[in-house]
């Protein structure tokens, strides 16, 4: 019988290498109900965790929200002259950085963090023996957690954009609504096989959570999240073009001002994206695993 947590939950333990070669991941034997079950049930648990640490949430929130706004009034102090900054009015600007928190908050995953510590303190052995997948584990433990990030992120960007009316943009056609909604599905995707890829990393790394400091301020530059990149200086943007960080803020939010007139190639790329880092996040998984049991992990 099914308990909840205890079943799918990671208990500390070591194995020795012989458990290796009866690795107890997802068997497909089983058919795919199963494995849905034990997902789905993984989503509810965590869910239910989550709600535990809902104040944190909101304090996050509400402090990135006090950011966002001196960046509202600072945009709206520099515009009082008139003209306009790049190819931004006012409007589109001040909607861009409301926006880019709602995008920011949802989109943008964390479990490297988690990860990292698993590997350090030998909870990754527990995947070893338990049936589940890590990649699967950590993408449902992810998706679980932005439910409530969304609720409350609504409430803020809602509450904002009262203050700010009369400057808020919104797209004049269905359609755009649609390209902005399949960006951000993608994006998250594309997030958490990123963050997976760098919690990855702590197989190899000791001084890893410094490197994923660095690595995620870069992140955030190279994705919009803190000017949009089509206002960067020419270099930078040719950079920033280069990278798949852009599709995590810049671009769904450009969908949303209706600054993509066909945003389907670049919808192309970021599945390409998706596929590369999602064989990559295999072999890294693959290749730290023999390494962790290697070393006695």
């Amino acid at each position: 019988m099914s308990t909840g947590w205890g079943d799918y939950g990671l208990t500390r333990g070591v194995p020795s290498s012989k458990s290796l070669p009866q690795l107890c991941y997802d068997n497909p034997i089983h058919g795919p109900e199963p494995l849905m079950k034990k997902y789905l049930t993984l989503f509810r648990v965590n869910w239910q965790k989550s709600l535990q640490y809902r104040f944190s949430v909101v304090i996050y929130i509400l402090g990135y929200s006090m950011y966002i706004s001196v960046l509202l009034y600072l945009w709206t102090a520099i515009y009082q002259d008139g003209g306009k900054i790049g190819n931004y009015e006012l409007p589109e600007l001040l909607t861009y950085y409301l926006l880019q928190l709602a995008v920011n908050t949802v989109i943008f995953s964390y479990v490297s963090w988690e990860i990292i510590d698993h590997i350090k303190d030998g909870l990754f052995s527990n995947f070893l023996t338990k049936p589940i997948h890590p990649f699967r584990y950590w993408l449902t433990v992810d998706l679980s957690g932005k439910i409530l990030e969304i609720l409350f992120i609504t409430l803020a960007i809602g509450l904002m954009a009262l203050v700010v009316a009369k400057h808020f943009f919104f797209p004049p056609h269905l359609i755009d609504w649609l390209h902005f909604f399949i960006a951000c599905f993608l994006a998250i995707i594309l997030a958490f096989e990123l963050d997976f890829c760098i919690g990855m990393i702590a197989f190899w790394l000791i001084q890893v959570k410094v490197f994923k400091y660095m690595l995620q301020t870069v992140i955030f530059f190279f994705a919009g999240a803190l000017l949009p990149i089509d206002i960067f200086p020419e270099t930078l943007h040719r950079i920033a073009e280069a990278l798949p960080f852009q599709y995590l803020v810049f671009f769904p939010v450009s969908i949303y001002l209706g600054k993509v007139a066909d945003p389907w190639p670049s919808f192309l790329g970021m599945i390409g994206w998706i596929v590369v880092l999602y064989i990559l996040a295999h072999v890294l998984l693959s290749r730290g695993i023999k390494r962790y049991v290697a070393v006695g992990g």
